[in-house]
């Protein structure tokens, strides 16, 4: 190993696993990974003990140690949320014991990695969405995340376009346990159907309203070819393009590494919060 080698610990937490790895930042490569199912219904304090030994088994006593989680994170670096997590009354940076800690929403995480690492580079401003578990969005300018007035600009849609374009969304829609099998079902073509139209719909009106230069889709969902291309078609047929062409709607470069690379890199770029 080179001895001048950047380290961090990524852990990426996400509504149906956790992903961790030991990252060389300088190279943007995961060395070592992990990975386990969240199993959310746990409870916060269990799957905080996941991460916590996950953290543990790759360095994090000797690295910063970023977590990207999906739920709204404030300004403080506390989480505000607890759709799907709940960790706002836990102490994240005292159990994970380690040089600096630092917490994130998932999307800012990995949207961050892409500016630096994906698709998103020398590319500003662009849209990084997560269409997994759930669907979030970010704006990043100039290589930064934009995280709003109170660190919640990451909301898809009013209301929400992840109660019907989202994995979790699909799987429930249609009665099965993953939405992979939705995709695969004929029989769920306007499940599908409504969730690509709404999103791409969504997605429009953030193009005109932010003329962003690109916008990247990742998580299970928006990395899926098939589904990331009838939302760039929905999104097309309604975006506004008399002043410039549609911004195009790409898959990421980091596939699921994305949001451990982010996580590692927020904890290496910012100070304790």
């Amino acid at each position: 190993m080179r001895a001048d080698v950047t380290r961090a610990v990524g852990i990426d937490v996400g509504g149906t696993k956790i992903a961790a790895g030991l990252v060389d930042i300088d190279a943007g490569l995961v060395v070592e990974r992990e990975e386990l199912p969240t199993l959310p219904e746990r409870g916060g304090t269990a799957v905080l003990a996941d991460c916590v030994a996950m953290a543990e088994r790759l360095g994090g006593g000797a690295h910063p140690v970023g977590v990207g989680l999906c739920e709204l994170v404030d300004l403080d670096g506390r989480p505000a949320a607890a759709d799907t997590l709940d960790w706002r009354d836990l102490d994240i940076a005292a159990a994970i014991q380690a040089p600096r800690v630092v917490l994130d929403s998932d999307v800012r995480a990995a949207a961050r990695a892409e500016a630096v690492f994906g698709v998103g580079r020398e590319r500003s401003p662009f849209l990084y969405v997560i269409v997994g578990t759930g669907a979030s969005v970010c704006l990043v300018v100039d290589g930064e995340p934009y995280a709003g007035a109170h660190g919640h600009a990451i909301v898809l849609g009013a209301p929400p376009v992840e109660l019907i374009a989202s994995g979790r969304a699909l799987a429930h829609l249609a009665g099965v346990a993953r939405a992979e099998s939705v995709l695969a079902e004929p029989a769920h073509e306007p499940l599908v159907e409504e969730a690509t139209r709404s999103l791409g719909g969504v997605l429009a009106a953030l193009a005109n309203a932010l003329d962003p230069s690109l916008i990247v889709l990742g998580g299970g969902l928006g990395s899926n070819p098939a589904f990331r291309e009838r939302v760039a078609a929905a999104a097309a047929a309604i975006v506004d393009t008399s002043a410039h062409p549609a911004p195009a709607i790409v898959g990421s470069a980091l596939g699921r590494d994305g949001g451990v690379l982010g996580a590692a890199l927020t904890a290496h770029m910012q100070r304790a919060r």
